[in-house]
Order: C-alpha cells, then structure tokens, then sequence
C-alpha cells in the first residue's frame, strides 16, 4: 500500500542523519526498512509509549514529504496502533500512518542501538 508520508522538519532531520550510514538507499526507502525493523522488534509500549508520543516541533506542523510503499499487514498494524495509543485525531488515514512512523523515527533517534536496518 502507497501513502504519502507527512513529516516534521525534524524527521527529515533524522532521516537524513540516517542516510550517512545507508547512502545507497533514498528517503523513502531508509523509512521502509526502518518501519520493518523497528516493528520486528514487537515492542510497541517501548516504541509509541507516552514519551514517544508526544508531539515534538509542533503537533500539526507535519506536512506531506513523499511516498512510502507499506505492506498490507504493516499498515494495518500501524493503524492498530494508532487506535491503541489514542494519538490526536487526523483528518486522513495517511495522517495517522504518518503519525505512528513519526513515532518509529523518534525511537530509532532516540535508541539508534535497538534498531538496524
């Protein structure tokens, strides 16, 4: 499945902190893998726990950046975990996507060991 991917100037930030490592891999694809990654690790109160899960830069100051290609079950589950952790309410569902990968960049920033890709 194909969403477009709405990121604060910070994600780009760290996106772009994790193409030093991975500069044969363009935006969308380091924010695939990482997705995968991070969702293996089948922790999802360490990953979109509540200091995660708070707004950094703005909490409606995402804006659409590029498109991302997710798996069926990986935007469900992602969509899942929206619903779960009771984020703010967005007008579409890319917008919750984005929401729950905002998380997963802000946990692979923060804990850049737990997390390869």
């Amino acid at each position: 499945m194909k969403i477009q991917l709405s990121l604060k100037e910070t994600h780009l930030e760290i996106i772009e902190d994790l193409k030093k490592n991975n500069s044969d891999l363009n935006s969308s694809k380091i924010v695939e893998k990482y997705i995968k990654a991070t969702l293996l690790l089948n922790d999802d109160e360490l990953i979109f726990g509540t200091e995660r899960e708070q707004c950094k830069g703005g909490c409606y100051s995402s804006e659409p950046q590029f498109e991302i290609e997710i798996e069926d079950h990986d935007y469900h589950r992602l969509k899942s975990i929206y619903k779960t952790y009771n984020f703010n309410d967005y007008d579409t569902e890319d917008e919750e996507v984005s929401k729950t990968i905002r998380c997963i960049l802000n946990f692979v920033d923060d804990e850049p060991n737990l997390v390869s890709i």
